[in-house]
């Protein structure tokens, strides 16, 4: 085997195995890059619709080691059938070389996986600058449950912001609407410079149910007709983004 490039444990299986189910909606294989300053992971999906972006910082972990910057590409779907064997509270070690990975879930027991690093092509993502006109952050569940409600009646989420309150809109053969004022409890931050509405695909926005289950907040960015944005924030620390294209009117 050559020379080791990373070793790192991250604290909860639960919380990466929610990481990995929403990446794999997005791709089948991907890249984690390890530096000094933390891990990314970004992927684009085929159809260039979705954009996610994993941000996990060294403090994080309970073991860190990188010699410079170290590459390992995965199956996602693989991994996230490794790490569910986890349990809450069991760790995720990486041993990761130039050319194998161990994956080990680490706990009462200790289940260890050899796999091949992957050669896996990095998408090529534009650097993009958006000028949000509403941005909403909320206790995750007040957004699990909006989604969830959406989904119930179409294959459209419409989002709409003014300076009072959030609406989250399913639209197909019948409506489903949950509006948030910005008094609500469930409410941390909210700042519209202009109403704002747009509408995108139920579809892509169920890819991220899975990070409701392990993130705090989730804070949501959008502009009339343009992206949205959402960023997760991790208990353990780190961060995800998704950023999704508009649905066509």
């Amino acid at each position: 085997m050559s020379e080791l490039k990373a070793r790192l444990a991250y604290p909860d299986a639960k919380s990466f195995q929610s990481m990995m189910e929403t990446l794999s909606k997005i791709v089948d294989e991907a890249v984690m890059t390890v530096r000094e300053d933390g891990v990314v992971i970004r992927a684009l999906d085929p159809a260039h619709v979705a954009m996610i972006e994993i941000n996990l910082p060294p403090d994080i972990f309970l073991e860190y080691e990188v010699e410079g910057e170290a590459k390992i590409g995965f199956n996602v779907t693989n991994i996230a059938k490794i790490v569910k064997r986890g349990k809450k509270g069991d760790k995720v070690e990486i041993e990761a070389s130039e050319d194998r990975v161990t994956w080990t879930i680490a706990g009462a027991t200790i289940k260890r996986y050899k796999l091949l690093n992957l050669d896996v092509p990095e998408p090529e993502i534009p650097e993009a600058e958006f000028q949000f006109k509403a941005r909403v952050a909320l206790i995750v569940d007040a957004f699990k449950n909006a989604l969830r409600d959406a989904e119930t009646v179409g294959d459209t989420v419409e989002l709409e912001a003014d300076e009072e309150k959030l609406v989250i809109r399913g639209k197909g053969a019948a409506l489903a609407e949950t509006e948030i004022t910005r008094d609500k409890p469930a409410v941390i931050d909210f700042q519209v410079d202009e109403p704002s509405r747009a509408a995108y695909s139920i579809d892509y926005l169920k890819h991220v149910l899975a990070l409701t289950k392990v993130a705090d907040t989730v804070t949501i960015e959008f502009s009339s007709d343009a992206p949205l944005r959402l960023q997760f924030s991790l208990p353990a620390g780190g961060r995800v983004t998704y950023l999704l294209a508009p649905k066509a009117a």
